[in-house]
C-alpha cells in the first residue's frame, strides 16, 4: 500500500468514496470542490492506493484555535472503501496525517464524526487510534 498526495485524476474514484462516507455527489461537483480546495495552502489530501487502485483518502487542513496556542490539524474527510476495510489502510492514512501534523508544528489532530448508528464502528476505530470523543457538533444550513 502507498500513501501519496492527491492527483486530479483521483476525483473519479473519490466520487464513489464520498458516497460511501454518506455525502452523495457527482463527478462535476466534486471536481469543482477539489479544484478550489487544492489551491488553498492550508488544505491537503492524502490518497491510499493498493495495487494501483485508490482505496481511501483523507482531506485535512491546518488551522489555529482560540482556546489554545499553536496550530492544529482538523480532518475534514476520511474514508476507506468498504470492500477494503480492516486492512490497516485507515490506520496508515491517519498515521500519515499525524506525521504531517508533527512535521508542521501542529499540537493536535481533531475530527468530527456523525452521531449516527452507522458511524459507531468509525468511532471505535478512532478510539483505538487514541482519539477521545469530546464534543457534539452543530450545523445550520444557510443556503443550498
Amino acid at each position: 500500500m502507498q500513501i501519496r498526495s492527491f492527483k486530479k485524476e483521483d476525483v473519479i474514484t473519490l466520487t464513489s468514496l464520498m458516497k460511501q462516507l454518506g455525502y452523495p455527489t457527482n463527478f462535476t461537483q466534486l471536481q469543482d470542490r477539489f479544484e478550489k480546495l487544492i489551491k488553498l495552502p492550508n488544505y491537503h489530501v492524502f490518497i491510499a492506493e493498493l495495487e494501483g487502485e485508490v482505496v481511501g483518502f483523507t482531506g485535512f487542513m491546518k488551522q489555529w484555535a482560540f482556546e489554545y496556542d499553536g496550530p492544529y490539524v482538523r480532518v475534514l474527510a476520511f474514508v476507506v472503501n468498504e470492500k477494503q476495510r480492516r486492512k490497516n489502510i485507515g490506520q496508515c492514512l491517519m498515521q500519515e496525517v499525524e506525521n504531517w501534523a508533527r512535521n508542521n508544528d501542529c499540537m493536535r489532530v481533531t475530527l468530527n464524526s456523525g452521531n449516527r448508528e452507522e458511524r459507531k464502528a468509525a468511532h471505535l476505530f478512532y478510539e483505538r487510534l487514541g482519539y477521545v470523543a469530546k464534543s457534539t457538533g452543530f450545523s445550520k444550513i444557510l443556503r443550498n
